[in-house]
């Protein structure tokens, strides 16, 4: 293959240009784009690693091997650091997709790229997908594993077993002895005859550095390899704006709302695109396709404001920031970058955020917005953005461990406070969408100050239905397991997990209503206790309309009132609105009746026999 031109200036322009469509929104193919350039070639080796990486990944790999094939070793380097961990781990599944391609090269290729990888890399590369035998030290096992491979120079057998693909040898056949007749490229993993492809390419290339590659696997454990290929990785990575996922999580500190303002940092204190050591700005960072498609034409806060910018300065200082905040972001959530539909999420998320932080500063007016975008760091916009949903969370964890009934566990709230309680409460906390208009049985990131609102507001009427519940009198004391949920028809205990908010204080609501406007039967309020079952069918005929063949429930309009004053006699003032409206769920629960707790009836010790 002849060796790559230098770019020219008409190269130079036209990567430009093709970027510049990106930047538009422009929906091309990056691989198409680059590929339609005056000098492909010149334009690959001119990407960043990174870059290249997700032109790759966007096209698929082995679609993509037009384009890779002209990768220099450093700039494949960092798509395998892209493309083949998980975590801190190389994923087989990956390794097995990659060691494919990667085989498709011609050998001169092939030779240069392993050449020009992490010797570390190379090496587990190897451990994980075959078996070294040196011939001097004795002969290899007379039956492979998967396929032998004597290297050229007779020196070694390379026994390649490849990656598990799920597929394992014909047990039956090697049970009764006819394994020698198998049909070996049906059991052996296209990954075994990819690493063959890669050695012996390798040795076309390179016998030298073949024989020193073979010499030094067989004196490593996988585990050494794994950590020391692991550890440059996280280096170049670190270049790149993917922090160790400790440091990362410094994006999600939550800082005083008030302290950020518009203005606040402007000129080089505001510089936020990395610089190379002569202090020239950086062109290493490039942004995933799914944060390009996100802000192209949006409509939110932050977008409209980013359309804003007219200056190049401000256009690329804020590239820069978004593709180093977004790389912090997925450090911090342990997203690795090849998981698409993870990326997805977790930048949907980070964008949104910003939205809240954009949309709480600039109060409606477009102008502030976009100042608000200029001139304030994009972290602190979305540290901003974290600290408002974390109010929220905040709040939720107070009701859920210093509230009246703490102490019985999450268990107590009612189904729709429990699910906004457990949504807000999490790491990253989600708005569930059943607050929306109309509810959905999902979940969401949270996206403006109006869903920063309703969660707030759905949660002081969970506080609001923990303080009524403590007004009508009951008290953690008061809830026993000698008490089960029934309903009047048929009466159908259930575990003591049934019992709930609404439970208790539709319980303790009956057993007021039946009781004289002067005077009570019962114990007084503070004495709460389940009903009986004569209470229950004394309600259930209060209730009964009156010539219903189908036993019809509703509240007179007396009951009625008298529900409304004993429930706003519980409410406390800060709560009055919160209040009113679980006020409203709750009588609505009383007919027809919802579950209450019924006293057990007391059973009779079995006589003695004489």
């Amino acid at each position: 293959m002849p060796a790559p031109k230098d770019p020219t200036p008409d190269n130079v322009i036209a990567l430009s240009r093709y970027r510049a469509q990106l930047g538009r929104g422009k929906r091309l193919r990056r691989s198409e784009a680059i590929m339609a350039t005056p000098n492909p070639e010149a334009a690959i080796r001119a990407l960043p690693g990174d870059e290249l990486y997700y032109i790759v990944h966007e096209a698929g790999p082995r679609d993509a091997l037009d384009i890779l094939v002209h990768a220099t070793p450093a700039q494949l380097q960092v798509v395998l650091d892209f493309g083949l961990w998980e975590r801190d781990e190389i994923s087989p599944a990956r390794l097995s997709e990659w060691l494919e391609v990667l085989a498709e090269a011609p050998p001169d290729k092939i030779g240069e790229w392993i050449a020009g990888l992490d010797v570390e890399l190379v090496g587990l590369l190897l451990l994980k997908t075959s078996r070294v035998y040196d011939l001097s030290e004795g002969e290899p096992p007379d039956e492979p594993e998967g396929i032998f491979y004597p290297t050229p120079d007779r020196l070694f057998v390379i026994d390649a077993h490849g990656l598990p693909d799920g597929e394992g040898a014909d047990a039956e056949s090697q049970a009764d002895g006819t394994g020698d007749e198998r049909d070996e490229s049906a059991e052996t993993p296209e990954s075994a005859r990819s690493i063959i492809r890669i050695l012996d390419s390798l040795y076309r290339s390179d016998r030298v550095l073949a024989r020193r590659l073979l010499v030094g696997v067989r004196a490593e454990l996988p585990s050494g390899l794994q950590e020391m290929a692991y550890r440059w990785r996280n280096g170049r990575m670190a270049d790149l704006g993917f922090a160790d996922h400790w440091e990362a999580l410094e994006v999600y500190r939550e800082l005083d709302p008030a302290s950020v303002r518009i203005g606040e940092a402007t000129g080089a204190a505001s510089r936020v695109r990395p610089l190379h050591g002569d202090g020239r700005p950086s062109d290493s960072l490039r942004a995933p396709t799914a944060l390009a498609e996100r802000l192209s034409g949006g409509t939110s806060p932050f977008s409209r404001a980013v359309a804003g910018l007219t200056t190049p300065d401000d256009v690329a200082e804020l590239h820069f920031a978004l593709v180093a905040l977004s790389n912090r972001v997925l450090a911090a959530d342990r997203v690795t970058p090849g998981d698409d539909d993870a990326v997805s999420a977790v930048l949907g998320r980070m964008l949104s955020t910003l939205d809240i932080a954009v949309e709480f500063l600039a109060h409606g007016d477009d102008e502030r917005a976009i100042e608000a975008v200029r001139s304030i760091p994009v972290v602190r916009l979305f540290r901003l953005g974290v600290s408002l949903v974390g109010k929220v969370k905040q709040l939720a964890r107070a009701l859920e461990r210093k509230g009246p009934f703490a102490a019985l566990g999450p268990g107590l709230f009612e189904d729709i406070d429990a699910a906004v309680i457990e949504a807000v409460t999490r790491p990253r906390p989600a708005f569930p969408a059943l607050l929306d208009d109309p509810p959905k049985a999902s979940e969401r990131p949270f996206a403006s100050m109006a869903d920063v609102a309703r969660a707030t507001a759905a949660l002081k009427e969970a506080a609001a239905a923990q303080a009524l519940l403590y007004g009508l009198g009951v008290r953690p004391e008061h809830i026993h397991t000698d008490a089960v949920a029934a309903t009047p028809a048929g009466m159908q205990s259930t575990d003591g997990g049934a019992i709930d908010a609404g439970v208790l204080a539709r319980t303790a609501l009956v057993g007021r209503l039946l009781a004289p406007d002067s005077s009570s039967k019962r114990d007084p309020p503070m004495s709460f206790q389940p009903l009986t079952t004569d209470e229950l069918r004394e309600f259930e005929a209060l209730t009964r309309v009156q010539g219903s063949k189908d036993h019809t429930m509703k509240l007179t309009e007396k009951l009625t009132r008298k529900a409304k004053g004993i429930l706003d006699a519980a409410a406390p003032e800060a709560l009055a609105e919160a209040a009113r409206k679980v006020a409203e769920r709750w009588i609505a629960g009383l007919a027809p009746l919802e579950p209450v707790l019924v006293r057990r009836p007391a059973t009779k010790a079995p006589r003695r026999g004489r």
